[in-house]
């Protein structure tokens, strides 16, 4: 059982139907007798690349891939686990179907499950793994908390069709509200007035005593104003002593005060009319960002360096460079030229007719080839190549 949106996915944003079929031809000839079953979700058709879905289209009428049907419980995942489960199946997925645990135990049995990456320059690369477990290893799928219309709990797979609201009556409120209300028994209204009337009591007493804490503070009696012989001539000894320590606070400089007057006073550099020598201005770095760090209508290239490119070439201008990087729809390509180094980009569309589904089935790493120049972004300082 190859769960087919999870290797369409792997490592992408959205899912690819030549991915898939990589995976699944790399399988096949590792496994000549295995006899596969490709199972993905409901919505993978409407997720693949334009110029795949008419493939798509063919594989799923040819019976080459399954879809479960609109509405499962569980979608796609549970979809896999049941058929695995009724023909004891080897999953192939990087998934670890935590929700799942508890009903199918044998997700665990060595053997029962292979993952499987490509690694670039190699190909693909199966292993057998383990599920890790979650918090929702422990406790049943949420989605299969429903009921059937007859009140019986759905099974794995099972489709249902949403109920349509009950119709509120001519008061505003649901029928199934007023029964719940008028089934509550006199006793239980009866209980929670006890409870209420015993409980009023002890509140009141509490709030009597925190009012009555103030009032008995207030109550004590001061400390008699009665000084004695010793009181007096220590209050003298020190009103004796508080003029020296003033006079002595005004001299000195390390005073909070003479503190603040001393760093306001110090020279500011690199203000004229300051002693102090100015600070002398660090270069600006010409380094351009790495090209994970630019998202939006940020410039890439530095503005001198990408003046200097596009007077050296015009649209239509062939030009070598590198390639540095990939991304979800192209490839960064670095231009060295004699005012300085660019970095370009050429989008898929622009790398072959048709278009390949990824950049890197036509480019590699570090590949020297010959582009032209389409258009140049102005804003974002920035330009587009075509692969020729």
């Amino acid at each position: 059982m190859i769960d087919g949106s999870n290797l369409a996915t792997e490592g992408r944003t959205d899912p690819s139907l030549s991915q898939l079929d990589d995976a699944i031809t790399a399988f096949r000839e590792e496994n000549p007798r295995a006899e596969i079953v490709v199972v993905v979700d409901a919505s993978f058709g409407h997720r693949v690349a334009s110029g795949e879905r008419a493939h798509f289209k063919e594989r799923e009428l040819d019976g080459t891939i399954v879809t479960p049907p609109a509405g499962a419980i569980g979608r796609g995942d549970a979809f896999i686990l049941k058929i695995a489960d009724r023909i004891s199946g080897v999953v192939l997925s990087n998934d670890s179907f935590q929700e799942f645990h508890a009903i199918y135990p044998w997700l665990f049995d060595e053997g029962r499950l292979v993952g499987g990456k490509p690694v670039p320059g190699v190909g693909w690369i199966f292993t057998p793994r383990l599920p890790v477990r979650g918090t929702k290893s422990a406790r049943s799928v949420k989605k299969l908390a429903v009921l059937m219309p007859d009140g019986v709990a759905p099974s794995i797979g099972a489709t249902i069709t949403p109920a349509k609201p009950t119709a509120k009556s001519a008061e505003g409120k649901a029928p199934a509200a007023k029964k719940t209300i008028e089934k509550v028994p006199r006793s239980s209204k009866r209980a929670a007035k006890v409870l209420a009337a015993e409980a009023l009591p002890a509140a009141k007493v509490s709030v009597t005593k925190i009012a009555a804490k103030p009032a008995k503070r207030a109550e004590v009696p001061k400390r008699a104003d009665v000084a004695t012989k010793a009181d007096v001539a220590k209050k003298a000894e020190v009103a004796k002593k508080a003029p020296a320590k003033r006079a002595s606070a005004k001299k000195s400089p390390t005073t909070p005060t003479a503190k603040r007057t001393a760093r306001a006073a110090a020279p500011v550099k690199g203000v004229p009319g300051n002693d102090a020598a100015p600070v002398p201005a660090v270069a600006p770095s010409t380094t351009a960002p790495t090209v994970a760090l630019r998202r939006g209508r940020q410039p890439v290239n530095p503005e001198d360096v990408f003046a200097r490119f596009r007077a050296a070439f015009k649209l239509g201008s062939r030009l070598e460079g590198e390639v540095t990087t990939f991304t979800s729809h192209g490839a960064v390509i670095t231009v060295t030229f004699k005012g300085g180094q660019v970095e370009c980009y050429a989008p898929t569309t622009l790398l072959g007719d048709p278009p390949p589904a990824r950049a890197r089935d036509v480019l590699k790493r570090g590949d020297r080839r010959t582009f032209r120049l389409i258009t140049v972004d102005a804003d974002r300082r920035i330009a587009e190549l075509a692969l020729t």
